[in-house]
């Protein structure tokens, strides 16, 4: 998981975490602000000048970083927070109880050409953990967030850009309980319908409930069309 200058650059950066076989753990600081005018978000090492008018916030926390086993919803490793409350308001899997750290559409900046450990612990983890600070002040996440389950998967869809991922997203709404609904929507002749029953558990119309969900349907209602995906 990590090169050998990724270990000399995690001695110096982050001295309380330390690489073992197959894992990193232990104690991490950091002092960082959130902009949210601006959606910037900047990590304040003691040499930094570069600083926001957001809020500074700044905390510690035990944490793990291993291999995932399970990779059917995330390639990147897995994240564990120790004495955290692991609920899916926090943003953890209820599965594995593992950090949600970003959509699965941006995971390729992280893993191609190869994992970028520096970049996962700078622009997910720490940000990650600048959130758990930041909720246990206001009880609502920093930035906007996605919806859990296929609801998000479909929020996330409608701002990426072209149809590459039309294939990966569907293999990951196959996995999701409301796949059966889900599929009834895109099968839909002309296009999904505002009116159809949200993938989330309240199924209210899907244009009220959760508007950027039905743009990604749509968008991926459309990509299915053009690569002629099967939908089954």
């Amino acid at each position: 998981m990590l090169k050998n200058d990724d270990e000399q650059w995690l001695r110096k950066t982050y001295p309380g975490l330390v690489p073992l076989a197959g894992r990193v753990a232990g104690d991490i600081e950091f002092n960082a602000t959130y902009d949210s005018q601006s959606n910037r978000f900047v990590i304040l090492h003691e040499a930094a000048t570069d600083a926001t008018d957001g809020l500074v916030l700044s905390g510690e926390f035990r944490i793990r970083i291993e291999e995932r086993k399970d990779k059917t919803f995330s390639s990147l490793p897995a994240v564990y927070v120790e004495e955290v409350e692991a609920t899916d308001k926090r943003h953890f899997g209820q599965k594995d109880k593992s950090a949600c750290l970003c959509s699965p559409f941006a995971e390729d900046e992280f893993l191609r050409p190869e994992f970028q450990f520096r970049t996962f612990l700078d622009q997910l983890v720490i940000p990650f953990l600048y959130g758990q600070v930041f909720y246990s002040l206001r009880k609502h996440w920093p930035w906007p967030e996605y919806t859990h389950g296929a609801t998000g998967l479909l929020e996330a869809y409608s701002e990426i850009v072209g149809n590459a991922k039309a294939k990966d997203c569907l293999q990951l709404l196959r996995q999701d309980k409301s796949w059966e609904r889900i599929k009834a929507a895109l099968q839909q002749k002309a296009y999904v319908k505002g009116h159809t029953p949200c993938f989330c558990a309240r199924m209210d119309h899907i244009r009220r409930c959760h508007p950027r969900a039905l743009r990604g349907a749509q968008r991926l209602h459309e990509d299915i069309k053009a690569l002629a995906l099967p939908v089954e």
